[in-house]
């Protein structure tokens, strides 16, 4: 299994939330991680996520080093997802 670390974007590829994009607030296990959007999946109610159903990318909210997940918000979150997911959908330059 992949090690997701806090603030690492994911995107959902499986269930009712399929394709919808997350940052992770936590791995509980070595197979599930909690997630977080800011909307329908507050700080106060993560969703828990089979890892197997997630594509992960290189992509980082800066949340501290150490992460502050204690002191995360919501408009932070979705501050963060405003940020990276367009790096993530924009189409490749032509060189």
């Amino acid at each position: 299994m992949v090690e997701l670390k806090p603030g690492q974007l994911v995107r959902s590829l499986a269930g009712r939330d399929k394709g919808k994009h997350y940052l992770v607030l936590q791995e509980t296990s070595p197979v599930y991680v909690l997630l977080v959007d800011g909307r329908s999946r507050p700080v106060d109610r993560p969703k828990k996520k089979n890892k197997a159903h997630l594509q992960h990318y290189e992509r980082k909210a800066d949340l501290g080093e150490p992460p502050e997940v204690d002191t995360l918000n919501d408009s932070q979150v979705i501050r963060c997802l405003k940020e990276l997911i367009p790096l993530i959908e924009a189409p490749a330059e032509e060189v």
